[in-house]
């Protein structure tokens, strides 16, 4: 996923945390063999060589990335779309068969690219891994794009003696964002410049620099910081009333999380 992740685990035992963070970073080395368009044998790169019409039969976790990723397409009315550069109409795009783990590719055709909710999926499958190891306490960052935080820490060790904090915003104007059992990713154009491309309109994003989006899981906070950087402010406030779930902070300055 050509970043960098990290994990922060709060067990009694540091050698059974860092067991536990070693098996999490196994699973994302399977993501990245099952959701990487860069790798021929993943099952990204396969459903994008398949002839409109074709399927294959994806891994459930592949399903359930792209199942996640079709979702937030639709509440945001393609403000967010993973195949966004193919798929000039309506009949473009894929089909999910839930009951046999199947991709069917549409008629449109498309090539799908998962950059802007795979690492947010990652991070909330390698914290069902630390559920398996009994970790209740964890904080897992991919860059400073993204963080998730699970559970909460000991009394004395956050501000508020129970959340985890991140920082976000410009350094003049900092604001701390608890998190618990909740994920917050930016998006913007202050690194890589201005690549974010409407989907809807294939018009480039000028009138934003940096959206973060605060959500349950970090595949929805990931994919809702990239939509919320082509959303209007019309747009975001009639989102976060339908999905009160959601927070959004919108800065015209400004780098990522921590930054």
């Amino acid at each position: 996923m050509a970043t960098v992740f990290t994990i922060t685990a709060a067990h009694a035992e540091p050698d059974y945390a860092r067991q536990a963070a070693r098996a999490a970073l196994e699973e994302l080395d399977l993501l990245e063999d099952r959701l990487s368009r860069f790798r021929p044998s993943s099952d990204i790169a396969r459903i994008n060589r398949l002839p409109p019409g074709q399927k294959t039969t994806v891994a459930p976790e592949t399903l359930a990335c792209l199942q996640a990723a079709l979702t937030i397409e639709q509440q945001t009315d393609r403000a967010f779309d993973i195949g966004y550069a193919s798929q000039p109409s309506a009949d473009a795009g894929i089909e999910l068969g839930k009951a046999g783990g199947t991709v069917r590719v549409l008629a449109g055709g498309g090539r799908l690219d998962l950059g802007g909710i795979g690492k947010g999926f990652a991070l909330d499958r390698m914290a069902a891994i630390l559920d398996e190891w009994d970790i209740q306490a964890a904080q897992l960052w991919t860059s400073t794009s993204t963080v998730l935080a699970k559970g909460v820490l000991a009394k004395g060790t956050s501000p508020d003696g129970s959340a985890w904090s991140v920082s976000i915003g410009p350094e003049h104007a900092r604001r701390q964002i608890p998190l618990v059992d909740a994920a917050i990713s930016a998006s913007g154009t202050s690194v890589r410049g201005r690549h974010i491309v409407d989907p809807r309109s294939g018009h480039r994003v000028c009138h934003r620099v940096r959206c973060w989006a605060k959500a349950p899981t970090a595949a929805e906070a990931d994919a809702l910081s990239t939509a919320f950087m082509v959303m209007s402010d019309t747009e975001i406030t009639e989102y976060r009333r339908r999905h009160p779930h959601v927070s959004a902070y919108v800065s015209e300055e400004g780098l990522g999380i921590g930054d």
